[in-house]
């Protein structure tokens, strides 16, 4: 018998998830519906996504949450195929040093990839949406205006709270859990425009296949799921990086990463990590003009490359770390931010 209360649909979800065993997609999808509606109250929510979170979330159940997260969302109504658009949003979740894969994003621009980026607001609060919005860039752009970026720049911002209004409805309940959710594995996923090319680094190695799976599931033309073996959500310069790669909705399989076939030295420790939204957006601003060297640059390229690679702009990692390399020497990465934030305030 069909049950339209939110309410109760989200309670029989919870009895499910408390079986232990793993949901269908119609059943996250269900309970994600009921989340959207605004009606069930954040204790009920907290407990559902705890009980999801006791464990690595199937495949099955990130592409539920992926179907519901996309139905609800706000499109950007580009006419650039989606085959040629790249994200490179990752899980969160995992220890962050700097703002990785906004960095890399503009680098793949500045290479003619066209890039929809997705971001959230961090825990941090001085994530990737909060030093753009330091840096002058509009990150609450409409999506008319995205449009333009996308033809005009090959970059946009796309801010979740913007493009996935209904899912302010867990926001306190993935507050009081504090440690990645469902959520976190869905939204990389669900990019608004519709991208089909991604570098989607995730928070444990236990979630590279299932990730792989939902992205050879959708269609995706070419994409990297990455975790390093030192515990981040994106290539290493210090370790090995496992990753599966997926090509025309397949799984091609399992490779390891390691610096060195970058063309870059491995470094014998992290680089630095921002201390506060100042810090941040002062060394994003420097590694953008190719003033800062040494790990961090190093990590800025490593990542880039790879998304080079996703864009077809490279065919190996060491040429493609050297084409990010040349796009931020020359001044390109920085005049592209500098259009962004120009076109995001006009």
């Amino acid at each position: 018998m069909k049950n339209d209360d939110p309410i109760q649909i989200m309670q029989e979800m919870l009895l499910v998830a408390q079986n232990g065993k793993p949901l269908t997609s119609e059943q996250v999808g269900l309970a994600m519906g009921a989340i959207f509606s605004g009606k069930v109250e954040t204790p009920l929510i907290e407990r559902w996504l705890r009980l999801i979170s006791q464990r690595t979330p199937t495949a099955v159940e990130i592409f539920g949450g992926v179907q519901a997260l996309m139905n609800s969302s706000t499109r950007i109504p580009t006419e650039i195929a989606c085959e040629k658009i790249i994200d490179t949003a990752g899980t969160g979740g995992a220890p962050k040093m700097l703002n990785v894969s906004t960095l890399s994003a503009l680098v793949i621009a500045a290479c003619r990839g066209v890039v929809a980026k997705s971001g959230n607001r961090s825990r941090t609060g001085f994530g990737s949406s909060e030093t753009l919005a330091a840096l002058g860039v509009n990150i609450a752009t409409e999506p008319a205006k995205q449009v333009k970026m996308l033809s005009e720049c090959g970059f946009c911002f796309c801010l979740a709270p913007k493009h996935y209004p209904a899912a302010r409805f867990a926001t306190d309940a993935r507050k009081a859990i504090g440690t990645p959710t469902l959520f976190n594995a869905i939204g990389p996923l669900a990019n608004p425009a519709g991208a089909l090319r991604q570098v989607v680094g995730v928070w444990s190695r236990d979630l590279l296949e299932p990730v792989a799976q939902v992205l050879a599931r959708r269609g995706a033309i070419k994409a990297f799921v990455v975790h390093s073996a030192d515990g981040f959500d994106e290539v290493s310069v210090c370790d090995k990086t496992y990753a599966v790669e997926i090509v025309r909705g397949r799984i091609m399989g399992d490779i390891v990463f390691e610096p060195e076939q970058f063309g870059i030295s491995r470094s014998r420790s992290v680089p630095r990590a921002s201390e506060n939204l100042i810090d941040a957006t002062t060394q994003f601003k420097r590694l953008v003009c190719g003033i800062d060297r040494g790990s961090s640059l190093d990590l800025v390229l490593i990542n880039a490359a790879l998304g080079l690679m996703v864009a077809d702009k490279a065919s190996d990692p060491k040429s493609a770390a050297a084409l990010a390399s040349e796009a931020i020497e020359s001044g390109r990465v920085n005049s592209l931010l500098e259009t962004v934030i120009r076109l995001s305030n006009q």
